[in-house]
């Protein structure tokens, strides 16, 4: 962490120019919206929502009509609850907390039985606090108590919740990540929320982030904002220059030097999504801190050290051609220099680390044989520079390498999968509840280290599975979290026939449509894909397609293999086209 900067406090001269602020009784982050598959400094601006002003109670209306009211007032853009609050008794509206989530219905339904008015809300999903997508919640009721205030109806029992339509997340929210510090702190890890779409995006981003990470994912992620940081204003203003002004509280000035440099790494990070931000200043008590060598504004993209794809990975493409590892970098193919290249040892997948240095290769012996992809010169290679990994294997996947020089493999036994990690040469079995002893077809594993991702067939069908992992400082693994299932967004899909990460936040799915032909879709790791959005803009393609070849950065290529030992790239017009590497690669993967 070489060249890290400390801000310093400098007297501020002219005030803050406060835009978007958010109203008195502003409800908390939401849960859903629009999805942005790109990357994020890729993302177009969309039209900003029209501003929505809903009307309050109307004088003896009734009770049903006052509910109504209120799920109206709900949608207020930018959002705030002032004016849904007036649909509520003088008690609860000092006790409601629409701050402690999110619930999305598609239809709503009211019935009025008595002095309570029944709400049905159909084919529901829930969000937390922050906006996490917590997943779909079926059909919810709702028994809201009516009282007579002054002669008026109002609801004494609102449940602590914002609650709005589907039509209104889909159009009003965008998602976005919170960055925090995987826990080695070498590499930033993101987190997906929906926020409001707009001037309010920022404000909402910051103040979940400084909240810290999930108390489910301490054993996944730190950050290095401390404790009780919060914002010292009532927003993160966003001024013409594309200058975003971060008021904190005083806790800031407690951090020095690195710890400093990535807390500022975290915030720019999580900014840098929201379309029009370009830079940031951070305020304490009004006065701005100067970063040496930056000033008193710091450009979004000042740490690309942390970048969750791993700015330094290899962009070669590796595969295995007549028994021997060969990378393929600029449109030229060679063998690498190492073992793997001279000598022919049986090799049928191949893994590289993510600098591009190491090679695995699993045998049909069941070896996990580990080499260097490049011979040291004035050397021969020879059996000697080539190391056994695993070895008693049965039908072994694709070894997985992970920031830490680590290497996953994953055995297909008689019992189900069994999954074992090696460190310097050292195998352990790692137990990952929901996949191990499994029915596993493909293993990944992010490039931050903290997502694992396993196809699973289950029960006639196949499913996607994600599991979190928790390490120590040095990155050696703890635990894995129990795996839960990514959704697909409603895709009929039977057939998976590989995957891969496309971004950070999703994977890319080979599939099979029908019989004879495949299509790529895509899926968020929080399972919120709506059918719209996984579909990608390629063309189906018109044959059986076996792997899927990408990496988790805007610049890879789509690739996949065809029939014939031919290789096919998604061109930027969605069609399938030749990618100009001769046929017959095998196992072609990207670094990870």
């Amino acid at each position: 962490m070489n060249g890290r900067r400390r801000l310093a406090r400098v007297p501020v001269l002219v005030p803050v120019l406060l835009l978007g602020l958010l109203l008195a009784g502003c409800a908390g982050l939401p849960d859903t919206g629009t999805v942005h598959l790109e990357q994020p400094r890729q993302q177009v601006e969309d039209e900003a929502p029209v501003d929505f002003t809903p009307a309050g109670p109307v004088v003896g209306a009734p009770p049903v009509e006052i509910v109504r009211g209120f799920l109206v007032a709900m949608q207020a853009t930018p959002i705030n609850t002032s004016v849904a609050r007036q649909f509520l008794t003088a008690e609860s509206n000092q006790r409601w907390v629409p701050e402690n989530g999110t619930i999305v219905y598609d239809t709503e339904t009211r019935t009025v039985r008595g002095s309570t008015v029944v709400l049905s809300l159909d084919h529901t999903v829930d969000l937390d606090s922050r906006g996490r997508w917590k997943g779909r919640a079926g059909d919810q009721r709702f028994r809201l108590r009516m009282v007579q205030e002054k002669g008026q109806w109002r609801i004494s029992n609102p449940p602590d919740r914002l609650i709005i339509p589907e039509s209104h997340f889909q159009t009003r929210f965008t998602q976005y990540s919170l960055y925090y510090f995987d826990k080695g702190a070498d590499v930033l890890v993101p987190e997906p929320v929906y926020v409001p779409t707009g001037a309010q995006a920022s404000t909402f981003l910051v103040a979940a982030l400084l909240a810290g990470p999930e108390q489910d994912q301490l054993g996944v992620e730190r950050t290095f904002l401390p404790a009780g940081t919060r914002l010292d204003d009532i927003s993160v203003p966003v001024v013409q220059d594309g200058t975003a002004v971060v008021p904190l509280s005083d806790e800031v000035l407690d951090l020095d030097g690195d710890r400093l440099d990535m807390a500022l790494a975290q915030i720019g990070w999580t900014l840098r999504q929201v379309p029009g931000i370009e830079r940031m200043r951070i305020t304490v008590d009004g006065s701005p801190l100067s970063l040496p060598g930056a000033g008193t504004e710091v450009p979004l993209d000042t740490w690309p050290e942390f970048d969750p794809s791993v700015s330094w990975a290899s962009q070669a493409l590796f595969g295995i051609r007549k028994g021997r590892v060969v990378t393929l970098t600029g449109g030229q193919e060679r063998r690498v220099s190492g073992a793997f290249g001279s000598l022919d040892l049986g090799a049928v997948r191949v893994a590289v680390d993510l600098a591009g240095e190491q090679v695995a290769v699993t045998t049909d012996d069941g070896e996990v044989l580990v080499a260097k992809r490049s011979r040291v010169p004035g050397t021969t290679p020879t059996p000697d520079d080539v190391s056994t990994g695993y070895s008693g294997g049965t039908d072994l996947l694709t070894p997985v390498w992970d920031l830490y020089d680590q290497l996953w493999v994953l055995d297909r036994t008689a019992g189900g999968a069994l999954l074992t990690v090696v460190r310097s040469g050292q195998a352990a079995t790692v137990q990952a509840p929901g996949i191990s002893g499994e029915d596993v077809r493909s293993l990944l594993l992010s490039r931050d280290g903290t997502r694992l991702v396993a196809e699973v067939a289950q029960g006639g069908r196949e499913r996607v599975l994600l599991a979190r992992v928790q390490r120590d400082g040095e990155g050696r693994v703890r635990q894995v979290l129990p795996a839960r299932e990514v959704r697909l967004g409603g895709l009929n899909v039977r057939t998976i026939r590989d995957l891969a990460w496309r971004t950070p936040v999703s994977l890319a799915l080979l599939t099979a449509p029908s019989a004879g032909t495949s299509q790529v879709v895509v899926a968020k790791v929080d399972g919120s894909s709506t059918a719209a959005e996984s579909t990608t803009d390629a063309e189906v393609f018109q044959g059986v397609a076996t792997d899927l070849v990408t990496a988790p950065v805007l610049s890879a290529p789509l690739l996949i293999l065809g029939p014939d030992g031919q290789m096919f790239s998604l061109s930027t017009s969605g069609r399938w086209t030749g990618a100009g590497i001769r046929p017959g690669l095998r196992a072609p993967t990207f670094v990870g």
